[in-house]
């Protein structure tokens, strides 16, 4: 377990890397050149359209299977930590300073959304084009009922009893009643009505008595099952909404895993050193996926998978550097 010492520090380090600055985007040379900068976050429409974002507002948007990328304008300098499309149409992306960022033609163009904070939003999800909710810093959680015209604070402090702020990395929208939130020490939150109340689940992750845990940087649902992942190659699933939770065995303890994603039985979760790791048999068991030794040297943060018209699952794992690898029949290309 870490303390609140450690886990501070991790935080802030993790933090850290949202505002790493790189190379401005080229026309000429290989991905990593072409992209530059760090990428955070990304998100597969559709078989041949895939979105990424990062940091200085930058938006990429491949409309042929990630072949080439085109920049896009996003109207802000800030870091752009998360992307979220319920659907191939409608998206939603979260930054630092409380930026919310909403399209209705396929990542094409973006229009800012009030956030009405000012708070660094780490991650944002979306159930359809109507619920969705956005977690930061300081216990920040915003929900919408309307597609993001309107935002509002979701009173997950006041619900829990909470004492001190935390750091909430991920969430996790269900339906329109059910979303889940995770963070700090392994912390994790539920809400059953749409936000408007919280309560604590019991996690293997948190020591109430201690005041001690392992934070969760990372979440992901389908099929009816959560997972989660974070820091020493954590790796957490609940087959009930986030009620309870079991500890699952990823078969590593190094390093830590900063995106996660599962589609049926196929999964894969990344993070630092360029560490990969993947599942196909829904995270009963997971292994290594090997990378290319430039790979090990950057850290990877974002992760999302879709399954294709032919019934098979793809999608991208991006990260620092402009990084990104492709994931098509069962294998990483980078």
């Amino acid at each position: 377990m870490h303390s609140r010492i450690s886990s501070f520090l991790l935080v802030a380090a993790l933090l850290a890397a949202f505002f790493l600055v790189g190379a401005a985007p080229s026309a000429d040379g290989d991905p990593l050149t072409h992209i530059g900068g760090s990428l955070f976050a990304t998100a597969v429409l559709s078989d041949s359209d895939y979105i990424m974002v990062g940091d200085r507002g930058k938006i990429f948007l491949s409309n042929d299977g990630a072949k080439s990328w085109k920049v896009v304008d996003s109207g802000t300098k800030v870091a752009l930590s998360s992307v979220c499309f319920p659907d191939d149409q409608h998206g939603w992306i979260a930054g630092q300073a409380g930026v919310l960022l909403h399209s209705e033609d396929g990542g094409t163009t973006w229009k800012r959304q009030s956030s009405g904070v000012n708070t660094y939003l780490l991650d944002v999800d979306f159930f359809d084009a109507l619920h969705g909710m956005a977690v930061g810093r300081d216990t920040t959680v915003l929900a919408t009922v309307d597609g993001g015209r309107t935002w509002k604070r979701s009173p997950l402090k006041e619900s829990t009893d909470l004492f001190d702020d935390l750091n909430l990395f991920a969430g996790a929208v269900m339906d329109d009643r059910h979303a889940c939130v995770v963070g700090d020490m392994g912390r994790i939150f539920i809400t059953e009505d749409g936000g408007q109340t919280w309560s604590e689940s019991k996690t293997p992750l948190y020591d109430e008595q201690m005041m001690m845990g392992r934070i969760l940087y990372a979440l992901a649902y389908d099929s009816g099952t959560l997972y989660a992942a974070g820091i020493d190659s954590t790796f957490v699933y609940s087959k009930d909404l986030g009620k309870t939770w079991t500890q699952g065995d990823t078969g590593f303890s190094k390093p830590d895993l900063y995106g996660i994603d599962v589609v049926g039985r196929m999964g894969l979760a990344a993070g630092s050193g360029g560490h990969v790791i993947r599942t196909s048999d829904g995270g009963s068991t997971w292994g290594v996926v090997d990378v290319p030794e430039r790979v090990t040297r950057f850290w990877l943060s974002g992760v999302d998978l879709k399954r294709n018209r032919s019934g098979k699952v793809c999608g991208l794992v991006v990260g620092n550097r402009g990084t990104f690898g492709q994931f098509t029949d069962g294998s990483l290309t980078w």
